[in-house]
């Protein structure tokens, strides 16, 4: 009985066992390296209300500075935004994005994902770009700055509730970019 247990639990567990062995993330820039292209498919609250197409080129300048330019559209040279991301401050998962015109926007790599979030105009944005198998999947969110609402900060003491606040998502865009030959 002992021995049958055992091995029900081997067995129920092998799949862990495989799947913690394939749980390398990529390294960030170093294995998004290249030419990328796909659809980028816009969203409102209606729907999908565009796509068009959208290039992802990311190139290395030297050991802590990449290009990160990003290509919207057929028009090249109208839809080409030249970013270069630079190694950041905070450690190796910090990398800022130079978009060359005295804005900079700090970007961190966790969990397998290239993340930032920033605000502009009254609005939020949140970017994220994440290797998986052989795609990069890229992808959007934003809304208004100002929150939704505004719930909790009650009670008192150790019973103490923090204000939390929640924001609206007006707008998502995302594009599954695969590597060109």
């Amino acid at each position: 009985m002992k021995q049958r247990y055992s091995l029900l639990l081997f067995a129920l567990f092998l799949p862990l066992l495989s799947f913690a062995q394939d749980t390398a993330l990529p390294i960030f820039p170093d294995d998004f390296v290249g030419d990328w292209a796909g659809e980028l498919e816009i969203f409102n609250a209606e729907g999908k209300r565009m796509s068009v197409s959208m290039e992802l080129i990311i190139q290395p300048i030297n050991d802590t500075s990449y290009t990160y330019t990003i290509i919207y559209g057929e028009d090249k040279v109208a839809g080409k935004r030249d970013y270069i991301i630079v190694r950041g401050a905070d450690g190796p998962h910090h990398w800022v994005c130079d978009e060359q015109n005295t804005i900079l926007l700090d970007g961190y790599y966790l969990g397998g994902v290239y993340q930032s979030v920033f605000t502009v105009a009254g609005n939020y944005l949140t970017s994220d770009l994440e290797f998986r198998r052989d795609q990069l999947l890229y992808s959007i969110r934003s809304g208004e700055e100002a929150p939704v609402r505004t719930t909790g900060d009650s009670g008192s003491g150790e019973e103490k509730i923090p204000a939390v606040n929640s924001f609206s998502v007006k707008g998502f865009q995302r594009a599954r970019l695969s590597k060109l030959d």
